[in-house]
This record gives structure tokens, sequence and C-alpha cells, in this order.
């Protein structure tokens, strides 16, 4: 998404040896390049403020990866011709200056309105993202949050479109180095350098799209932001600026130029098809990603021949409005989703009309941050004189960018542990909070909400969530105790605090099967890509089942979410089927009905809404579990249900996430680790009112 400007490689760098290159090597500024960055940036704007027409939008970052492959490896190129030599500290100063005060710019301002206008836990979550974008490290941040670019949930991040930059800046440090390396091996092989050149960026360029093309289908959320995955977009783009030269050097031919005419426009069908008719819901990027690369590629190759002249579609691109969105496209980029998020977080969902007026507000902030920084620091004349004050000015950008963050970080920590939302709640009053309600509905809770993130079951180990099909029986509590079994998803592993402390008491060795997403219900897989349908889930629970079998264990737990599919014909036959299979153990089965479902975040909800905590309060799903009635009438023989609900809900439409000053819930979906713990009381005694354990 970056501008170039060929400079004279640094005095003293090593030279390169290279034959002369063939054919010319001009330097010209591309109008229709720079219009083209208009589409892409204005596609993705569109896409963000959900115009109708634009739900491929999401492509004109595949535009701008293509663009800068081209103009960066044929900036190289062009250099190496003219002095036999690629200067690294040029290169990356003039990648400096042009991207990084800009890019740190948006972020400072972006960390501190997150922490004027988000949640404290929200700001909390931004300033760590800040952070890892101030480095150009977004992406695998992200990646490594489990981000799903195309889910509601992702708007949370008010830097998430920093992932492209994050690939791109990724790009800039070993795209150089391939070139160089291509050069390097010409010299000792020689051959003519442009072929080792061109061998290199396209071995690179085919590895990564065969990457791509595998990932999508087997992770698409990692695949959408990786960097080995969005390789060869760039290398499209520089194998590009390989032949550019001889794709110049034939303009004169009729045949060629009309040649030329057609791939553009051709090139522009394939960009605005892709925008028009793609969606999230595709599996990008893919081969699905081949449109848009390609059309660019065919915009670009032709004006190669053309030069914005004549009936090309340079032409169009290079008309005036187009060529000033163009340069304030970066800045735009930038600005348009801290804007569009912070504004739905303070307002809610918005309607199409007032996104786009947030629109415009970014492109007003665009206009100012390119007439304020961007065009200030290119006519600094010092810093295209010397490398090392332009990367003095993009160290500085990434440092300022880092200290915000922290800063504003430090306070947000500061706020949650001063006492405002920390609450301390004893032993003792930790088993009353499901006692008689104290009426508090405000004030601080325990965990705070950001220790509440991270308020999960220990051992980790003890939830599988690797895509493999092997089983681990997770052993805990008094090994060698009596044999106890507990089976099912996240959603009974969140109940494991609570059984050590039972296992502690009574002797019990824990054998935990728990498996992210995967139920114990034999629920029929669907071609589509939901975790329960995978193969690893179906063969998890068979090979589970089998083991609990031969263990014979003296009490079985089970639990799920209980959200996995509507149809409740569906579910008990899916039921039917797991329980029969443990009913052969003998073993009493506990059926331990799901926590209600919070509709948001709830440790974020609670760290801004401390003053009333009802702000926080939501409906049950109301969706019902077919075997608790069954197992209540008898139909479902040896089947116990222990049913929790009315300690989180008053009734169907009020369910609670703090009782007492106790915060239930770690996130969106899990109760706290400390919440699991006070249910022991509530549990032994169940279980003691059963049978199923003998009174105290």
């Amino acid at each position: 998404m970056s501008g170039t400007t060929s400079l004279p490689a640094a005095a003293g760098t090593p030279a390169i040896a290279d034959p002369p290159a063939t054919g010319p090597a001009r330097d010209y500024f591309r109008t229709d390049v720079e219009g083209l960055r208009a589409i892409a940036c204005g596609a993705v704007v569109a896409f963000h403020a959900a115009l109708p027409g634009f739900a491929g939008g999401f492509v004109g970052v595949d535009i701008f990866f293509v663009i800068s492959g081209f103009l960066i490896t044929g900036l190289m190129l062009r250099e190496h011709q003219r002095t036999g030599r690629i200067s690294f500290k040029s290169f990356y100063a003039r990648r400096a200056r042009r991207i990084v005060p800009a890019a740190a710019l948006v972020l400072v301002v972006t960390a501190v309105a997150a922490l004027l206008m988000q949640p404290i836990l929200a700001a909390f979550n931004t300033t760590k993202s800040v952070l890892a974008s101030a480095v150009f490290f977004s992406n695998w941040h992200f990646i490594d949050l489990g981000t799903d670019y195309f889910t509601e949930s992702a708007a949370e991040s008010p830097v998430l479109h920093y992932w492209s930059l994050a690939v791109e800046e990724q790009f800039y440090f070993v795209w150089p180095a391939l070139v160089v390396l291509g050069f390097f091996l010409a010299g000792r092989l020689r051959v003519p350098s442009i072929h080792i050149v061109a061998g290199v960026l396209l071995l690179v360029t085919v590895a990564s799209i065969v990457l791509s093309a595998l990932q999508t289908e087997t992770d698409p959320a990692v695949a959408y932001m990786s960097t080995f995955t969005r390789a060869w977009q760039f290398g499209i783009g520089g194998l590009l600026a390989v032949v550019a030269p001889w794709i110049e050097s034939h303009a004169g031919s009729l045949g060629v130029r009309l040649a030329g005419i057609a791939v553009g426009w051709i090139g522009l069908a394939l960009v605005v098809v892709s925008i028009v008719t793609y969606s999230e819901q595709m599996a990008f990027p893919g081969t699905l990603a081949l449109l848009p690369t390609l059309g660019t590629a065919a915009i670009i190759a032709s004006g190669c021949v053309l030069h914005a002249t004549g009936k090309s579609v340079g032409r169009v691109l290079a008309l005036r409005p187009l060529r000033f969105i163009g340069k304030v496209s970066f800045a735009w980029y930038l600005w348009h989703w801290p804007v569009l998020v912070l504004a739905e977080g303070v307002l809610g969902p918005l309607p199409i009309r007032w996104k786009v007026v947030l629109a415009a507000f970014s492109f007003f902030l665009a206009v100012l941050t390119l007439l304020v920084l961007e065009q200030p620091i290119s006519r600094w004349k010092e810093l295209g004189r010397r490398a090392s004050a332009g990367i003095a000015v993009g160290v500085l950008s990434v440092v300022a960018a880092v200290t915000t963050a922290l800063l504003v970080g430090q306070t947000a920590v500061a706020r949650v542990t001063s006492g405002d939302l920390t609450a301390t709640l004893d032993e003792t009053s930790i088993q009353q909070v499901f006692g008689p309600d104290t009426g508090a509905h405000a004030g601080p809770v325990t965990p705070d909400p950001i220790a509440a993130v991270q308020d999960a079951p220990l051992p980790e180990e003890c939830l599988l969530t690797e895509e493999t099909d092997r089983v681990m029986a997770c052993q805990t509590g008094v090994i060698g105790g009596a044999p106890i079994v507990l089976l099912g998803d996240s959603h009974m592993h969140q109940w494991l605090p609570a059984f050590q402390e039972l296992a502690e008491q009574r002797d019990w060795e824990l054998n935990v099967y728990t498996r992210a997403g995967c139920p114990v219900a034999d629920i029929a897989p669907r071609p589509d890509d939901s975790r329960f349908s995978q193969p690893y889930c179906t063969q998890w629970r068979q090979d589970a089942l089998a083991e609990i079998q031969a263990m014979q264990p003296n009490l079985v737990f089970v639990s799920q979410l209980h959200t996995y599919v509507p149809d409740q014909t569906e579910m008990l036959d899916a039921w039917t089927k797991s329980l029969d299979a443990l009913r052969t153990t003998g073993a009493p089965i506990v059926y331990l009905r799901d926590t209600p479902h919070p509709v948001e975040d709830v440790p974020t909800c609670v760290s801004a809404a401390i003053d009333d905590w009802d702000a926080c309060k939501f409906a049950h799903d109301g969706m019902a579990e077919p075997v608790v009635p069954e197992a209540l009438t008898g139909a479902q023989p040896g089947i116990t249900v222990v049913d929790l609900i009315p300690y989180f809900c008053t009734d169907q439409q009020n369910c609670a996430v703090v009782r007492n000053g106790l915060l239930l819930f770690r996130d969106d979906s899990h109760i706290t680790a400390t919440a699991a713990r006070a249910f022991v009381p509530v549990l032994e005694d169940t279980l003691e009112t059963s049978g199923l354990i003998p009174v105290r």
C-alpha cells in the first residue's frame, strides 16, 4: 500500500556483480497504479461499511499486495541495473519514512481513543494488539488469538486491519534478500541474472500458492492472514516487474498495443467480478484469490504497454479523482477501521448511512495525514540524502507507538487493580455466593475482569485442542483412588476445578476425556467445516467410549455445549447412542446440564458496567436439552440430571453474570474457575441427595 521512489544506492554498499540488463529500465510515475490503489482501498472501505454490491471488497487487500510486489521488485531491479548493487540501507530507509510514521500515528491515536471509548478490558486487549501492530507482527498475533477475519467478533479489535500491513512489512524484510540471492547465484553460475532472479521468485511464488490452496481447505482463518499463504501475491507482482522491461520493449507493435488494451480491460473485469460476486462465506484466499490477483497483474501489465493512453484501462484509472483517492489510500486504509469499530463500540450497531458518514470522516483524517505528515516527510531533503535519517524516523515512530501502547495498557491495568473493579472474597464468602442474594448489583468483582480471562481450569492439557484422533485420559485428583470419569467438550472441562476439590475430599481419581468442540452425543457429521463434523472428533468419541468401557469407572459425568444442532429429535437420538455405550459400564451417569450462553464477552462487558452489573444480564436462549425431560421421566434409565441453571438465571429473561460479587464467566461461553469452585457445596449436596456419593 505504499508508493516507491527510485534513489541511488548508498555509497559503500558492496556491489553484486551482474551482466548488463537488456531492454529499457525506465523510471516513470505510474498514474494507473495510483488509480488502482483507489479501487483497492475503496473496495475495502465499502466492504467494511457493508455497502451493497461490495460483498467481496476484501479483495482490495489482494490488489495492494500485487502492487507492492510489482513496485518494490521493479525498484530493486532498476537500482541494480543502474549501480550494480542493491542497498538494503536505502531500501529500508525509503520504507521507513513512507510507511511507519502514518501507521504509528494511527496506532497512537487508536490506543488513546480505546482507553477513552472502550470498556477497560477491551482497551487493555486493544493495547496488546497495538503493540503487535507497531512491530509489524499483528497478523501472527491475531492468528495466535484464533481470530477469524470474517466473524463478528473480529470487530472487537480496532487495529485488526493492520494484519495486512504486517504481512507487507514482513515481505519487505524477506523479498530484497531473495532478489539479491538471485543476483548472487547468477554471478556464480555465470548465467543471465534476470533468469535466476525470475527462477527464485517463481519458486517462492509456486510454493506459496500451493500452501495457500491447501491451508485454505484445512484452516481458512489462518490462511487468510498468514505471510506464507500470501507471499505468492507479492510474487506475482514481482514476476511482472521482471518481465516488464520486455513488455515495454515491444510496446511499439500494434498487435502488442491492441493486446494491452484487451488485457487491461479484462483485468479490470476480473477485479470487479471478484468485488461484486465474492463473499465472506467463501473459503479465501486459496485458488479464489487468483481472480483479483491475476486481474490486478493484467491491469499493471497493460500499463507497461500503454502508459495510460488511448482507450486503455489506465486512462480511466488515471482520472484525477481516482488518483487523488489513490494518493491518500494508505492513510485512508489506516484510519477507516478504527473509526468504524470505536464508533460502533460506543453507539452500537450502526446503519449503513452512518457507516458511510464515518468512512467519509476517516477520508478527511487521511487527507489531513497526507498534508500534515506524509507530504512534509517526503519533501524533507535530508531524509532523501541520508538513509540513516530515514531509518531513524521509522524507529522513532515505532518507539512512539510502543510507548503509547504500554502507557495505555498500564493505565488500564491500574484502573482494574486499584480496587474499583476488584473485590476480595475469602473462602467462606465464596461458599456463600450461591446462598441468599445480598442485593448488591454494582461494585468490584472477583476475579477482576483482566484476571477472569485467564481464570481457566488447570492443567490446560486436560482439554485436547489438537486436530488429532488420539485419546488422552488426563488423570488428576487422587491417583489410584476411585475411578471417576469426566466426558465432554470444553463445557465439561470448565467444571474441572470443582471436581478436583471433590476428588481431594472424596479420594477420587479423575479420568478426564475432554476435547474442545467435540460433543459426547453421536451427532451425524455435516458436509461443512464445523468442528464437530471433523473426523478427529468422531474418532475421539469412539476411542474415549471404548476406554471408559474398559475402565469400569465408579461414576461418569457428561456435559457439552447444548447448541450444536437445533433439531431436538436428532440430538436425543445422538445422545442415546452415546449414553447406551456408557450404560454398558454399569456405572451411574450424571448429566450435567449446560450453563447458559451469554451473548457477549462477559469480562469486557463487566469492566464497563461496574456501577450496574445488570447491564450485562442476558436471556437464556431457551434451546432445550432433550436428555433432561427423558431422564426425569425414566425414559433414559440410569441417568441423573444435575441442573444448575437456576443459580445463573432467575427466569428465562434474566441470567446474571455476577452473583454477590463473583464474576461467573471468563468469556462469552465458559464460567471462571473461581465460579466452578464455588459450586462445590452445591454439587456435593446434589450428589449426596441423589445417593450417588455417601453422605458425610
